[in-house]
């Protein structure tokens, strides 16, 4: 999997721009850019860069509303670019990721979330985190993400530190690191040393992209435990469009919670990440191959297609982007 040079890469900013400890230039407003290119020459002699503003440093939107601006920004742009890079504020980035993973069916260039670990709202934090790494700007990351959209990786990753992995396969692992991100079954799209050297191949999909953006964030989320009861909660669920109930290991549920889940008329998506008991249930989907966070993200996003139970059901329980895991 060999790297082309000149490859036209989208530079999308939105947020995450701050490039380093020392020098605390970002990208503010569109102005901006030129000046905070000029610090980072190694970019220009890896590829045909051109960055386009989006947002400004810490102006981005939160949530679906952020999502779907990104989804669209890349899709509408397919055409036009070999790859794509997005930095995204570190708070926002691996639910935005998601997000992009599943809005874009097809994707069949390599999109790249990236962003500064600085700033974060802990000031105390921060000065921790610098004590013990340096490099929590964006330069490094950028430098890296530039490699990866050069290659031939048809999918939505994250690249922070010297990891490049699936945004639908990573988790928030560590806080005083590089690679604050780790993925939950082991595999990696790409390891950076002093190159970069793919770990997984992905296939270019058949089939044309196509854009679903809707996001549907009006869902409401439980964790079980033993002795559980909905009536004790002062929440009126029947307002939610779903459900999201994170369930024990194995243990089923009490036949009281049971019915208080199949009472409600509405989807609901009982996740572990190890394994849920089949509940048989006609409103009740159980998923156990998937992060929470990619079930949360494909939840909010099949309820923005659709609201029949039956064909949420086959959009969950059906791999879209390379979601499922498989070494449980």
């Amino acid at each position: 999997m060999a790297r082309v040079k000149n490859k036209k890469i989208c530079l999308l900013l939105a947020g995450g721009t701050i490039l380093s400890e020392k020098d605390k230039e970002s990208v503010k407003k569109k102005e901006d850019i030129a000046g905070w290119v000029a610090r980072m020459p190694e970019l220009l002699i890896m590829g045909e860069l051109e960055p386009v503003f989006v947002y400004g440093e810490e102006e981005a939107p939160s949530g679906k509303e952020l999502w779907q601006k990104l989804a669209q920004e890349i899709f509408f742009r397919l055409n036009n670019y070999d790859g794509f890079i997005i930095t995204s504020r570190v708070d926002e980035i691996l639910f935005t990721a998601i997000a992009a993973s599943f809005a874009i069916t097809n994707l069949n260039k390599p999109v790249v979330f990236t962003g500064s670990q600085l700033p974060l709202v802990d000031k105390e934090l921060v000065s921790n985190k610098k004590k013990s790494f340096g490099g929590l700007g964006v330069k490094s990351n950028l430098i890296n993400a530039v490699q990866v959209a050069t290659m031939d990786f048809p999918a939505v990753g994250l690249m922070f530190g010297n990891s490049f992995l699936r945004a639908v396969k990573a988790r928030r692992s560590a806080v005083y690191d590089l690679n604050i991100f780790a993925s939950v079954d082991g595999k990696y799209l790409a390891k950076i040393d002093f190159g970069i050297s793919p770990q997984e191949r992905v296939e270019k999909p058949a089939g044309q992209p196509f854009l679903r953006d809707k996001f549907d964030d009006n869902i409401a989320q439980i964790k079980y435990f033993p002795g559980f009861k909905m009536s004790k909660m002062k929440m009126d669920f029947s307002k939610a469009h779903g459900l999201l109930v994170g369930s024990l290991p194995i243990e089923p549920f009490s036949n009281e919670f049971l019915k208080e889940l199949t009472g409600l008329k509405m989807p609901v998506v009982v996740h572990n990440r190890f394994y849920v008991p089949r509940l048989n249930r006609d409103n009740i989907i159980e998923m156990s191959n998937i992060s929470k966070e990619a079930a949360l993200v494909k939840f909010m996003w099949a309820l923005g297609q659709t609201n029949d139970i039956a064909q949420i059901r086959s959009m969950m329980l059906n791999q879209s982007c390379g979601e499922f895991i498989t070494n449980l």
